[in-house]
């Protein structure tokens, strides 16, 4: 049976200086290692084509339901899930050929897929080669499955694709069952760059349309990174360095590098990333600039970004 690999996740610490008008911080977290090499999107199997091939072939995949926990109960196909938690299938076999000497042969694939068709947990696969006594008349093999949607999983629809195939009868069966994941939808690119750059007063706060503070005031800024590279592994290498401008432009203080790398199973395409500063109450008004520079370790590439806010 299938035991689902619990990849963890890892958050770097944030790096904290005192500058002269304030104190600030710039935190970015990735993910754990572990990788898999993506695979190319398949034509999708649905129910449909199941029903069809089972009444072709006989061979039936029987009670396939999605649970609310490995041994629980059936839960709505329409059901949405949330990155981070485990997703667990179940169903059964009936149909195949008993053959000589009342042998049984069947060969499964179970396999989790995002939106592009790219894994996001192991595969788990095997033979069921078994004789069956006569009080197995009724008998039907059970599969498990329960991968777990990677914590940086962007949202859309997922699914998980099912393979069956009776070696007796030569015959097979096999479809797919779909499942929405909210996460983020946030649009990549193909050179580095950071997207969804805002401000706002508190942590996970809203995004301010005009980013005007006060003395004393907390800022805070959340944004993302993404466009760099990632080897064959998976791999990734990104840092990021941000200071503050005054309105002539000089620069007022610097925060503490960050950066983030890992080789996680399922291919992280996007860096989540949060800025923080404490005003002093002497801070004088007038406009100020976050300039973030942002370098990818993988192909070497870097850019730079400039973000206005205002001390009233």
């Amino acid at each position: 049976m299938y035991e689902s690999r619990e990849a963890g996740s890892r958050e770097c610490r944030a790096a904290w200086l005192r500058g002269a008008i304030c104190r600030a911080a710039v935190v970015l977290w990735g993910a754990a290692s572990g990788w898999v090499a993506p695979i190319a999107a398949q034509p999708a199997a649905t129910a449909a084509d199941a029903e069809e091939q089972s009444a072709e072939s006989g061979l039936e995949l029987f009670n396939l339901d999605l649970l609310d926990s490995r041994d629980g109960f059936a839960i709505p196909p329409d059901s949405r899930f949330l990155p981070g938690e485990t997703v667990h299938l179940y169903f059964q076999i009936r149909g195949y050929e008993v053959g000589e000497e009342d042998r049984v042969r069947l060969r499964y694939q179970v396999e989790a897929l995002d939106p592009e068709g790219r894994r996001f947990d192991s595969t788990e696969g095997g033979q069921i080669d078994t004789e069956l006594a006569p009080q197995d008349e009724n008998w039907m093999p059970i599969v498990r499955y329960s991968p777990r949607i990677p914590y940086h999983a962007g949202g859309g629809t997922y699914a998980i694709r099912i393979s069956v195939e009776d070696e007796l009868a030569g015959k097979s069966v096999g479809t797919e069952v779909p499942f929405e994941v909210d996460g983020e939808r946030l649009l990549t690119a193909g050179s580095l760059t950071v997207r969804n750059f805002h401000f706002s007063n508190a942590e996970n706060g809203d995004k301010l349309d005009e980013p005007v503070f006060g003395p004393g005031e907390p800022i805070w800024a959340a944004f993302f990174i993404t466009g760099y590279e990632t080897r064959h592994d998976n791999s990734y290498d990104v840092e990021s360095d941000a200071w503050v401008l005054d309105a002539k432009g000089q620069r007022m203080f610097a925060f503490e590098s960050s950066g983030d790398e890992g080789s996680p199973f399922y291919p992280r395409l996007w860096l989540p990333a949060r800025l923080r500063m404490d005003l002093e109450q002497d801070i004088p008004p007038g406009n100020y600039t976050v300039v973030l520079h942002v370098r990818d370790g993988v192909s070497g590439s870097d850019a730079t970004e400039r973000y206005g806010f205002k001390i009233r």
